[in-house]
């Protein structure tokens, strides 16, 4: 679990510091797609060795992520549209750790 918080921070960066325009390959790239191969690999290690009431929040967070990186931005601030789904999965981790 602690190895997806890491990779879900790295994607938050990596998805605040995206540029208005970016190409396959260029600096911010380079250092999106590890990031984001990383987030995948801890999301399916969730899936793999945590109780299954965490598998949905860890998924939709993930997939916020994901849109935050590769997607358009829309309206509001990354923070906000992120929120719920990394509020929802620290609840449900939480609890699961007790």
């Amino acid at each position: 679990m602690l190895e997806f918080i890491r990779c879900a921070l790295e994607a938050e960066g990596v998805a605040h510091a995206r540029p208005p325009q970016w190409e396959v390959g260029d600096d911010w790239y380079v250092t999106a797609r590890p990031a984001m191969d990383g987030l995948r690999i801890a999301e399916k290690s969730i899936e793999l060795l945590c109780a299954p009431g965490l598998h949905s929040p860890t998924t939709a967070y993930a997939r916020a992520l994901n849109q935050a990186v590769w997607q358009e931005r829309d309206e509001g601030s990354l923070a906000e549209r992120l929120e719920p789904f990394k509020a929802k999965f620290l609840a449900v981790a939480r609890r699961s750790l007790t």
